[in-house]
């Protein structure tokens, strides 16, 4: 055997003992690869291309785990997922039975759905009704050299693998590469300093990998070659290249995903995308696969593995069908055009402005109840103002939708508890120091231990709800201008609508953010808002509040034809989903004399508070609690270390409605909409529809079809059970001792007690109140938007602003819908 330095890049040759040079190599690869027209580095694209990202704990944001399917249909994404992770993106077909006979939907819709995507709709039927077998699929999986030799010799060289690479990545992202590990002048790469690592580790060749570290020796230090190299000395044909390396993603899929986000989102604004550390993960994954093929002998007659599943082709349809029979019932409940509006001659008792999120639809419903002089409206959470929040560690915190750059920094001025507090979060999550740290400090929690377990009340509040607010600019870091300060006043009254009320607008108006509270909770991020990039919408409450209250804004939005009346007052809120308890933030800037109208928005917000924990009561088992206990009780809830489900968040979202409030004034939409103020009449250039399609309704989307996946399929696209949760740092979890990071929601947040689903997976139902060519113009814009919509990961509907006419958008062109 002949080996070389790793500076002449060799390759390990058990087999002979010829030296093969790079060129060689290289050369004799691309000769087998250019004649099936794939390169190699098209196959390790596709593959990284197709991981979706995963933000850490400390800003978790839903993410559409389809993202990278996005440009195709949804039947292909599934089969692609179900080929490549053993993935089960889809519902089967016995949910659809089970749908059919509980008339979540009706022969018509599967007719409708069936003409509409070309199947036979009298087969569907006979599936539904069990007079014929489900339909099935041969499904030839692409498996790695390790599983094939697991499979052939009962050994575990696949599951070895997984768990030695998430050490790896564990203490890469962590900043914990041992220091043999570290050059002089800078940290090594993922892939390199893997190489520097296994050079010395002997875990492998104790488990029987004989020869690991003389492999280790002789690879080269750049993971595209390394790639290169594997792939043509595992000789796999071209066409296959591109599903066995997603095939090896998979069995890292959660650490691929967080080394996702980086390149990911640098693409957002560069428009350029690499595979960046995914890349380099994925060099680690066939080089080590390749060795076992290789030390540990490999046997070409366990190539493919060929399994039947149920045929995704015809579940589509089904899928389809029911949310024909959704959006109908949805739809139908709805007012027509103009048949609940606010009176223009009257002024509202108060405005209440909310986030989109579903769970602010029950509340909105029951305080507009409390008061109908009430006036509320949805606009996403963090309020048109785009932050930078200063953090501990020196870094900026965004909060806005990830698809947004943040324009307003923000620091925080806070008490001596927060900076003690400062000082003591890294060194408890740090994942080198968390026993250390129970060990030096843990005593000393004693008494704070003790006395969370006596409080009843849970709170939202981590400092960003009470302390100083500093404004900046997040670009150049200085005092943010009277210039800028005025545009986002501008923006915000532009975009929630109430730049067009005039006089008309109330003296008392409520920006109220909306954050969870839960204890012992990993993704307790996934609780808090969305639109705020994973965090709760209290300080983007108070920094729009602040700005529109600024005497010298106020004047400036004169010059730009925009009028607030000078009795009018913005003030913050916060609304607790575990709890529902609203509280107004900043009480001491609100002037005497609307004292008067804070007591009544008071009362009406108690009343709604009460209202939405009773509606709320059942979901959680606390359907035969009185009304005072029910309060109680979810507030010990949310303090209670063993508490599984402090709430249901956002499952059993489904809907998305843009329009005026006078569509779904009093209607109970059951939480299950995200509600988007809009109004075409108000929006001559489009700029807010474009931003709502763009931006809010995306990250909806996102939303549900996290939800959608994690319920589906959650040991491979969810976060599985909750109590096997361990945390790496502030990075993510892992189930019990170690393994791969874990994606999406876990178990408890979808499914019931009884192990039944919870949320009910249905794709995103637009609903947009806007002239059908409004929409297209607006669409053809945005070709992202496009995609979601054209390859159905989102179902658009034109709503018509002055009947109850709708339609739906297909690749026909528009659909005239009725339920």
């Amino acid at each position: 055997m002949t080996t070389l330095s790793r500076q002449g890049h060799p390759m390990l040759n058990d087999t002979t003992d010829t030296h093969v040079s790079v060129a060689t190599e290289v050369s004799s690869h691309e000769a087998s690869a250019g004649g099936s027209g794939v390169s190699v580095s098209d196959s390790m694209k596709q593959a990284c291309f197709r991981v979706p990202p995963l933000w850490s704990l400390r800003n978790y944001v839903a993410v559409n785990p389809f993202l990278g399917f996005a440009g195709g249909g949804v039947a292909e994404a599934a089969a692609s997922m179900s080929d490549g992770l053993n993935a089960s993106p889809l519902p089967g077909f016995a949910h659809y039975r089970k749908r059919f006979d509980e008339d979540g939907f009706k022969a018509a819709d599967v007719r409708r759905a069936a003409s509409r995507l070309g199947h036979d709709a009298d087969a569907l039927l006979a599936i539904l009704d069990e007079s014929a077998e489900r339909p099935t699929r041969e499904a030839v999986i692409q498996r790695t050299f390790a599983q094939r030799h697991d499979a052939a010799h009962g050994t575990h060289w696949d599951k070895l693998l997984v768990q030695s690479h998430s050490r790896w990545c564990s203490a890469f992202a962590s900043g914990g590469t041992p220091a043999w590990a570290m050059p002089a002048e800078e940290r090594l790469g993922l892939f390199h300093g893997w190489l520097e690592a296994e050079s010395i580790d002997r875990t492998l060749e104790i488990n029987g990998l004989r020869g690991w570290r003389k492999w280790i020796a002789a690879l080269p230090d750049d993971a595209d070659t390394a790639i290169e190299f594997m792939l043509d000395r595992l000789a796999l044909p071209a066409e296959q290249r591109g599903d066995y390396l997603f095939r090896l993603l998979g069995g890292v899929y959660g650490w691929a995903s967080f080394f996702r986000r980086e390149p990911w989102f640098a693409s957002l604004s560069s428009g350029q995308d690499t595979p960046g550390n995914v890349g380099e993960l994925l060099a680690i994954r066939v080089c080590s696969d390749a060795a076992v093929a290789e030390l540990a002998g490999r046997d070409d007659a366990y190539a493919t593995l060929v399994r039947t599943v149920e045929d995704e082709a015809p579940r589509a349809v089904l899928q389809e069908a029911v949310e024909d029979g959704y959006a109908g019932q949805l739809i139908g409940s709805l007012h027509a055009g103009d048949a609940v509006q606010p009176s223009e001659a009257s002024r509202p008792s108060a405005q209440a402005l909310f986030c989109i999120d579903v769970r602010s639809e029950v509340l909105r419903r029951h305080l507009e109840a409390a008061d109908d002089r009430i006036e509320t409206r949805g606009f996403a959470g963090f309020f048109g103002v785009a932050l930078a929040v200063a953090q501990d560690d020196g870094a900026d915190s965004a909060r806005c939708p990830v698809l947004l750059s943040p324009g307003t920094g923000v620091s925080l001025e806070g008490t001596d508890a927060s900076t003690k507090k400062k000082l003591t979060k890294p060194l408890q999550l740090g994942p080198a120091s968390t026993f250390s740290y129970v060990e030096l400090l843990g005593l000393g929690y004693v008494g704070k231990l003790a006395a969370d377990a006596g409080k009843h009340a849970g709170t939202v509040d981590d400092g960003e709800t009470h302390d100083t607010l500093a404004l900046r600019d997040a670009a150049t870091g200085e005092a943010l201008s009277l210039e800028a300060r005025t545009q986002t006043a501008a923006t915000i009254l532009k975009f929630t609508g109430l730049g067009p009320c005039g006089e008309n607008m109330a003296r008392l108006v409520l920006l109220c953010g909306h954050g969870g509270c839960s204890a012992n909770n990993a993704h307790a991020a996934g609780l808090d808002c969305g639109a705020c990039g994973g965090h709760g919408g209290g300080i983007n409450a108070r920094v729009a509040a602040s700005i529109l209250n600024d005497p010298q804004v106020r004047a400036g939005l004169k010059d730009l034809g925009l009028h607030v009346p000078e009795d009018t007052h913005f003030a913050a809120g916060l609304h607790n989903t575990t709890t529902d308890d609203v509280s107004l933030l900043d009480r001491d800037t609100i002037p005497g004399t609307h004292a008067d109208d804070v007591r009544q928005l008071d009362a009406s917000l108690k009343t709604a508070s009460e209202q939405t924990r009773i509606e709320r009561a059942a979901s959680l088992g606390l359907s035969e609690q009185s009304k005072a206990r029910l309060g109680s009780l979810l507030s010990r809830r949310s303090r209670d270390w063993s508490e599984t489900r402090p709430e249901w968040a956002l499952a059993r979202n489904a809907a998305f409605i843009a329009a005026r409030r006078g569509r779904t004034r009093g209607i109970d939409l059951h939480g299950r909409s995200f509600l988007h103020e809009y109004d075409a009449a108000h929006d001559a250039d489009d700029a807010i529809l474009t931003l709502i399609l763009s931006a809010p309704m995306v990250v909806a989307s996102w939303i549900n079809l996290q939800y959608f996946a994690s319920t589906v399929d959650n040991d491979v696209l969810g976060a599985g059970n909750k109590p096997l949760h361990n945390r790496v740092g502030t990075i993510g979890v892992v189930l019990g001792n170690g393994g791969d990071l874990r994606t999406g929601l876990a178990k408890q947040s979808v499914h019931a007690p009884d192990g039944s689903w919870y949320h009910e997976p249905l794709r995103l139902q637009v609903l947009v109140e806007a002239e059908r060519d409004r929409i297209d113009a607006v669409l053809a814009g945005q070709p992202h938007v496009t995609d979601l919509v054209s390859n159905g990961w989102v179902r658009l509907f034109a709503l018509d602003r002055e009947s109850d006419a709708a339609w739906l958008r297909t690749d026909a062109g528009w659909e005239a819908f009725s339920g």
